[in-house]
């Protein structure tokens, strides 16, 4: 269409749009709005808002996204001074590891479709940006190579016998790219059953590969300068972030409330401010870190509704090692820890609440956020039931199966 025809659609002046286009000023426009507006399916949204990452967000080496939502197309758009690292990801059973040379733009990985509340984790060799999005990348993106992650996916690092289960004839399948969906009941009659329910649980729930992730990166303060940053990269006014938070996270705020944030020293007002200002930018954990409730023996944690991201959890037994098992729905999680120890997962169902048992004798404190020195424990979560482990066997291969057939229409490796 013509700048005029597109200038409509916005109901803005031709010159704003082409002052848009030039990057000489700001969009002043909601980016969803826009979106719609110029039929972009997200695409648009996703990449006007990941382009000021590397203006608001230092490099770096851990990234992390969950995709809410029924299965659809995904890309990661990966930014670096290096021109060249080497990328590693685990997501649910698959893992991610190739070398990747950068364009000047760097470059997009597609999947054709994502896995429904599953954290996707991304380590990068050399400090970068990895920003996620949505929906089906142009064909021809300038200066910045668009590479199918069909080619780069592996079995998981994670060891255990459901994982064995679970992935044991998925590369087999694949290869044959077979529409019928693997029944674990019938290829291991009685396995997936003895497994929820007996001894081996235990052992699998506290094997964690000890390479992955690689490192842990994270923050103990809230530092409100980075919040003012980024909000200035993403191109928003004090009135459009305080109108953006109430959108995405219900809370309202005033712009002189959120002045004070960036500008004043101390607590907020209202403590649970910086952490859905993170949500509403963007930062995925990477600028806020709160604690929500601490205990002892027995409790549960309910989340912000809007928070699907990193969580942390801080162990310490008085008797000097412990053993707590986390609960999640149908999915729990032990682990045995020696000295006060911090763990990082990621939460995709706020309103699934955590829950801990525990031994009297066990202190812990759950929050939200990235923290540095964080453990993580996201890979061997355990299914409560055979119906669980059923139901999230035939999500992930679907979504397998979708992506590689949408990678084969699109003639992609």
């Amino acid at each position: 269409m013509t700048q005029q025809e597109a200038a409509e659609r916005l109901n803005v002046r031709p010159s704003a749009l082409s002052n848009w286009e030039r990057g000489t000023r700001a969009i002043s426009i909601d980016l969803t709005e826009l979106d719609e507006a110029l039929a972009g399916q997200q695409v648009l949204e996703g990449l006007l808002w990941a382009h000021s990452t590397p203006d608001g967000l230092e490099p770096g080496r851990l990234w992390t996204k969950v995709f809410p939502g029924s299965s659809h197309p995904v890309w990661v758009w990966l930014r670096s001074p290096s021109c060249r690292f080497v990328l590693e990801g685990e997501w649910g059973v698959a893992r991610m590891e190739t070398g990747l040379e950068l364009g000047p733009n760097g470059l997009f990985v597609t999947v054709g479709a994502s896995v429904a509340d599953s954290p996707v984790v991304l380590h990068l060799s050399e400090p970068g940006w990895a920003d996620f999005g949505s929906g089906e990348l142009p064909v021809d993106m300038p200066g910045a190579p668009v590479v199918s992650a069909i080619s780069m996916f592996g079995r998981s690092s994670a060891d255990g016998p459901f994982m064995d289960l679970f992935s044991s004839n998925l590369a087999a399948k694949l290869s044959s790219r077979s529409p019928d969906v693997l029944d674990l009941a019938d290829t291991a009659p009685g396995a997936v059953d003895s497994y929820v329910s007996g001894p081996d649980r235990r052992a699998a729930s506290r094997a964690v590969p000890k390479r992955w992730p690689p490192s842990s990166e994270g923050i103990d303060a809230v530092e409100r300068r980075r919040f003012a940053r980024l909000r200035q990269a993403r191109g928003l006014s004090l009135t459009a972030a305080a109108d953006r938070l109430t959108d995405r996270t219900g809370l309202e705020v005033s712009r002189d409330t959120l002045r004070r944030f960036e500008t004043s020293v101390g607590r907020p007002h209202d403590p649970i401010l910086p952490v859905a200002l993170d949500h509403a930018l963007g930062a995925e954990g990477r600028l806020a870190v709160l604690e929500l409730q601490a205990g002892r023996g027995e409790g549960a944690t309910v989340f912000p509704p809007y928070w699907r991201g990193p969580i942390w959890i801080q162990l310490e037994d008085e008797r000097g090692e412990g053993r707590v098992v986390l609960r999640r729905g149908h999915w729990h999680r032990e682990v045995s820890f020696t000295g006060p120890t911090l763990v990082s997962a990621h939460w995709f169902k706020p309103s699934v609440p955590l829950r801990i048992l525990a031994e009297r004798t066990t202190r812990w404190a759950v929050g939200v956020g990235r923290r540095a020195g964080a453990e993580a424990i996201d890979q061997n979560w355990v299914p409560a039931t055979v119906d669980a482990a059923q139901q999230s066997l035939a999500e992930t291969e679907q979504a397998i199966f979708t992506a590689v057939d949408r990678s084969h229409d699109h003639g992609e490796g």
